[in-house]
């Protein structure tokens, strides 16, 4: 079963030094996140991933959620169209010629992959998602 944690702040549970500039990102925008979004990342994760947890700071508000495995943030739900990963460094190129966009803003290797886009293949969230988990659970 998944553990959910609501409220309170993300930096309680990760690794501070390890998460700088997502922290600061998330800190800096404050943002929100549309419900599919979230459901479509949170499906992928159960179906992919072993231990992991998700984190929001306020469901009510509908805000961004994190997904958390080894104290590093490997996945992000923001905004209305888009998740978000930390991805191995070296399947970034691989990320970006399948249609994902750098974030920088967010960290090094983080992407943007477009939920729906028309005229363009569905994105493979669960195999994101996962390779995103199987880089920070490598992290020691």
């Amino acid at each position: 079963m998944t553990k959910h944690i609501h409220g309170g702040r993300l930096e309680d549970h990760v690794d501070a030094v390890r998460n700088q500039d997502v922290l600061a990102y998330l800190e800096r925008t404050e943002p929100c996140c549309h419900s599919d979004n979230c459901s479509v990342l949170v499906n992928a994760a159960t179906a992919k991933c072993g231990d992991w947890f998700l984190y929001c700071p306020s469901i009510r508000e509908y805000r961004y959620i994190a997904l958390v495995t080894n104290r590093i943030v490997f996945a992000l739900g923001l905004g209305m169209n888009a998740l978000y990963f930390k991805v191995p460094e070296r399947l970034y190129p691989m990320a970006l010629g399948t249609g994902a966009a750098p974030v920088p803003e967010i960290g090094c290797n983080w992407v943007e992959i477009q939920l729906f886009r028309s005229d363009w293949p569905a994105p493979d969230i669960p195999f994101w998602t996962l390779k995103a988990y199987d880089a920070a659970r490598q992290l020691s």
